[in-house]
């Protein structure tokens, strides 16, 4: 019986050993031979935002530039190579929610985007990452009762008018740079 606990272990343990995914070294070495010096934010033709009320052009305008200040603030300059890049990243969803049905209704926000590394002088691709995600949980205090988590949520949506899109862009933000400067 001992035996058969044993070779089952094992089968087990060989099998999610074989599951573990490897990062092509290459892809390492290409992105640490690059630096970010010039990011640029577009909207995929048929990028799906939510949240923005009435004037939704205008707020993901809004958004964007945040996303924007965000990812300079915390990429220029990553990973440090020598090699000048421009990150192009290409947003699929863009969905930051309001206050209020972040306090009543525990709507969350997100970004799906695809992000490029390319060459600034020739524009030639280096590294590409098809789904990055950012997300901003919104349900805080859940499990205390509806009042108290409607009065959690209002606290923590309090502040500066785009709490909201800078919490998501902060999100966004440390995914892409995880992605760049993986080893």
């Amino acid at each position: 019986m001992r035996i058969v606990r044993f070779l089952t272990f094992f089968v087990l343990a060989a099998t999610l050993a074989s599951c573990v995914t490897t990062t092509d070294p290459r892809l390492i070495a290409a992105l640490q031979r690059t630096s970010v010096r010039e990011i640029r934010i577009e909207l995929a033709p048929d990028v799906k935002t939510f949240g923005f009320g009435d004037k939704p052009d205008q707020q993901v305008q809004e958004a964007v530039r945040t996303l924007q200040a965000t990812m300079a603030k915390e990429l220029i300059g990553v990973p440090g190579g020598p090699t000048r890049g421009r990150l192009v990243v290409t947003l699929h969803v863009f969905d930051v929610t309001t206050k209020q049905a972040r306090i009543i209704g525990g709507h969350d926000s997100m970004i799906d985007g695809t992000v490029r590394l390319e060459d600034a002088k020739t524009g030639q691709l280096i590294a590409e990452a098809q789904n990055i995600h950012g997300e901003d949980l919104s349900m805080r205090g859940s499990g205390y009762g509806v009042i108290v988590a409607v009065a959690i949520n209002a606290a923590t949506t309090s502040g500066a008018p785009d709490i909201m899109a800078q919490r998501l862009s902060t999100s966004f933000t440390r995914n892409v740079k995880t992605w760049l400067t993986q080893k």
